[in-house]
């Protein structure tokens, strides 16, 4: 029973309380009437619920509708309990006699109630503070009389009643702030009342200033009403001008005690107040109870969800504290600002401890926030990076010091000022000379990441891995947790992976790429995430891998928000795998598209990549000399010499040639180049050699290992079938043609056919037996290119039904099963277990909808997954 719970009243206890002396009073003192009030159905039944039990507690700030709910419960309440209202007035006297007068249950009256009815009293407290005498004889009530008086309270703050012993037997419900306020349907239904019409977002914006706050949403409609452009009102709707502000202040800041009120101004300056950030703020004890106690009733000042010991203030309500802060005292703000950096930067909150040092104007403080633990990396990379970059946007040229200098030396690097970069290093190294080593440590590892990222940004590509594999050791050293220094990790395999993708060693970078991802994906970095994604797509595309790269791209474009723009390397790749398979529509999008992205890091690169799909583009047109001017143009971008990429537009540039007849040229070019060795050059010197009517080279061998890009692969063969087909052995260019045609057909690789020599196009014609056999190689139709929306979704294709439903392993798969290997070999083949190559089976044979491999191949030769069917 009740009474058997509840022995004894408690009084109150407020020494444990410091640094706030005596009971604080609610953080809201008078009511607001809130007229076009809304309907709130939901409180009405959960007060028609709570009144079933003992004791209602209904506790909040004034704004929040505590009266008006009992109000409009007392209308709808169907009985069969007899409600009476008491309100304490101004006076100071409280009626404890009228309590006195019920000791065994409710008194009869001329409108005396049977027995088994009760009594719900309601005690109205407005704005004023319960005694303990009252309180005392609310608890007497209430255990004396076993249920039959039931006892809701409407209060500011929590009344002097032994709530935990009430909470301990289940008598107590209690409706607080939080329950109190607006719901998003309830904010749009006052707005409507209002006749404001809002959008979905401006309501959820509004709800997020307000945090449902009633009185304030009532503000806000006053705000709103005859504007034109709500989103502007509600976005510029603060606590520290107009009605909210003297609301606050005559109804909030005014009425506590001055310790109180010295308490919310000092501490208003964080957003999340924790005991010894308290401390360090106001110089006075400050345990959690203190904020426990300030806290309770209340929500202008609340816990943070999830935490055990944080707690934060209202939004509108910390706007008003910090201007009446800088308004009273702004002598004293950018000390309370150093005080909360150094706190963040000693419990481990660095970024917040850099902020608070430039709300001080302490450039040299934030700076070395920065550069310590290696944060000034992620000015270039990271889950900050755009937040970094935003907050030292005006750091001082002239600030001296080593670590003012690495950061000046970051900034420059991210906007890829490699000459400025270079010289702030070397003023950040004069100046270590003159710092303890123990400072020094961080700062000089800052550097040689940031100088083996100027390295990796130089022509020298050697050079610049060996420094970047250097760095990496040397982070490895200092951290081998892979979560600590994450952003200097992610550069360094952003220039790993970068670097080697200039040299053309296609598995290591997408290697270094893919473990940049892992770092990025631990760390939150989506951002640079979806980067490294763009540039492993890149990889693929030049590698040959079509479809796999088609597929990261789109991981890459999930993972970046609506509102946010897709990476310039997802783009470039995209781009890459429409031209190699013919929808140049498509293409010349992605291009333009590209054109207009922000670059990063790995900006030489990509508008190398991104030179040559123009070019090619252009050679497609026809506009030869353009695509040859596009080229010349490219091989003076930094970086764009040597390497693949650079050996690359020498190769395109001399095919250019050899189609404007002019071999000789195209032989000169190719055999004072330093690549003149690779495969791809010596393909390109045997078809001038042909064309100039020299004696043509001996042929390389047809390659097909992995680390050769496909379209080199198939151009192989080309030139080998060109080759037979001029020396009269048609046979033989038949079979190379196919061999090409084999090759292509998994990744819809077309362009290499639409640029082959003109002996060889004549067998590709629409109309001709080989595009019969191969329908995969007709291209999109320009309409469909240019219809299709750039970046989104695949390419539009004229390929058969059920291709795109293959994995690119599948489709590997599949070609093993058309030459008959068994599973096993396969499995050898693949470098795979064979359970792993039965799954693929058993994927192909349901997709094909076949019931055995013969029949799965038969299916995949009439859809034209695989090149055509071998002559029996």
């Amino acid at each position: 029973m009740p009474g058997e719970q509840h022995s004894r009243v408690e009084g109150p206890s407020t020494s444990p309380y410091a640094p706030l002396e005596g009971r604080p009073r609610s953080l809201v003192t008078t009511s607001a009437s809130v007229p076009e009030a809304v309907p709130r159905l939901r409180l009405v039944d959960r007060m028609s619920e709570a009144v079933e039990r003992p004791l209602t507690l209904v506790t909040a700030p004034a704004g929040f509708g505590k009266t008006m709910l009992v109000d409009s419960w007392t209308e709808l309440y169907p009985g069969p309990a007899v409600i009476k209202r008491v309100a304490l007035d101004a006076s100071g006297e409280q009626p404890v006699a009228l309590l006195e007068t019920m000791p065994d249950g409710p008194q009869r009256t001329p409108e005396a109630v049977d027995e088994q009815d009760v009594l719900v009293l309601v005690v109205d407290c407005g704005d004023h503070t319960m005694s303990e005498e009252f309180g005392q004889g609310l608890h007497r009530l209430i255990r004396c009389n076993a249920g039959r008086v039931r006892v809701v309270l409407v209060t500011r703050s929590d009344p002097p009643l032994p709530l935990h012993l009430y909470r301990l037997a289940g008598t107590i419900v209690e409706i607080r702030a939080a329950e109190l306020a607006f719901t998003t349907d309830e904010a749009e239904a006052l707005m409507s009342r209002h006749n404001l019409d809002l959008t979905a977002a401006e309501l959820a914006e509004l709800q997020d200033r307000t945090d449902g706050w009633p009185a304030g949403l009532m503000f806000a409609a006053m705000n709103l009403a005859g504007k034109v452009d709500p989103q502007r009102v509600i976005h510029e709707f603060r606590g520290d001008a107009g009605n909210v502000a003297a609301y606050l202040m005559t109804e909030v800041l005014d009425a506590q005690p001055p310790e109180l009120r010295d308490f919310l101004l000092l501490t208003c300056v964080v957003d999340e107040i924790r005991p010894g950030l308290a401390h360090a703020l106001t110089g006075r004890p400050c345990d959690l109870r203190s904020l426990q106690f300030l806290s309770h009733g209340n929500s202008f000042i609340r816990p943070v969800p999830g935490t055990a010991d944080c707690y934060t203030y209202q939004s509108l309500f910390r706007e008003f504290l910090r201007a009446q802060l800088i308004f009273e005292r702004p002598d004293v703000v950018p000390a309370l600002h150093r005080a909360a950096a150094a706190w963040f930067a000693k419990n481990g909150r660095p970024l917040t401890a850099i902020h608070h040092a430039i709300m001080a104007g302490d450039w040299r403080q934030a700076a070395r926030y920065l550069v310590e633990d290696l944060n000034v990396c992620g000015l270039l990379a990271g889950r900050w990076r755009r937040q970094l970059s935003t907050m030292f946007v005006d750091f001082p040229d002239e600030l001296d010091g080593a670590e003012a200098a690495v950061v000046r030396a970051a900034m420059a690097l991210a906007a890829l000022d490699v000459d400025r970069c270079t010289s702030e290093l070397g003023q950040a190294t004069d100046c270590l000379s003159h710092q303890a080593p123990a400072r020094s440590q961080a700062a000089g590892l800052a550097i040689t990441v940031l100088q083996a990222v100027c390295a990796s940004l130089g022509e020298d590509t050697e050079a610049g891995l060996g420094a970047t594999l250097g760095v990496e050791a040397a982070l490895r050293a200092a951290s081998p947790e892979p979560a600590m220094h994450s952003e200097p990790r992610l550069l360094v395999a952003g220039c790993k992976g970068r670097l080697l993708l200039q040299r053309g060693d296609f598995p290591a970078a997408l290697a270094a790429f893919t473990d940049g991802n892992a770092i990025a994906e631990e760390a939150g970095a989506h951002e640079t995430l979806a980067d490294f994604l763009g540039m492993s797509a890149l990889v693929e595309a030049v590698w040959g891998h079509l479809r796999r790269a088609e597929e990261v791209v789109a991981h890459s474009a999930a993972l970046a928000e609506p509102t946010a723009q897709l990476p310039q390397s997802a783009i470039v790749a995209e781009a890459w795998v429409h031209l190699d398979r013919g929808d140049l529509a498509g293409a010349e999008q992605l291009v333009q598209r590209a054109a207009r992205t922000a670059p990063t890091q790995h900006a030489h690169v990509l508008a190398v990549a991104l030179t040559l799909v123009r070019a090619r583009l252009l050679r497609a047109s026809g506009d030869l000399d353009l695509a040859a001017a596009e080229l010349r143009a490219a091989s003076k971008i930094d970086g764009a010499q040597g390497g693949w990429f650079g050996q690359a537009l020498i190769v395109d540039e001399a095919k250019l040639l050899v189609v404007r007849h002019r071999p000789q040229q195209a032989i000169a070019m190719i055999e004072q180049s330093e690549g003149r060795e690779e495969y791809g050059s010596v393909l390109a010197l045997q078809r001038a050699a042909t064309e100039a009517g020299e004696r043509v080279p001996a042929p390389p061998p047809p390659v097909s290992y992995r680390a050769v890009p496909l379209d080199t692969q198939v151009d192989g063969w080309l030139v080998q079938a060109a080759e037979s087909i001029r020396t009269g052995n048609a046979g033989r260019g038949g079979l190379y043609l196919e061999r090409a045609l084999r090759l292509a057909a998994p990744e819809y690789l077309r362009r290499p056919f639409t640029e082959a020599p003109p002996s060889l196009r004549k067998l590709l014609q629409p109309t001709g037996e080989l595009m019969r056999r191969h329908p995969w190689l007709r291209a999109p139709s320009a309409t469909r290119g240019r219809d299709r929306p750039a970046g989104h979704g695949k390419e539009s294709r004229n390929e058969p039904l059920g291709s795109a439903s293959l994995t690119s392993k599948e489709h590997e798969v599949l070609e093993y099963l058309a030459e008959l290997l068994t599973t096993e070999e396969i499995a050898n083949s693949m470098y795979v277990s064979v359970n792993t190559v039965r799954s693929h089976v058993r994927s192909i044979l349901r997709k094909l909808s076949a019931s055995r491999r013969n029949e799965a191949v038969r299916r995949a030769w009439e859809l034209g997954l695989l090149p055509s069917r071998p002559e029996t």
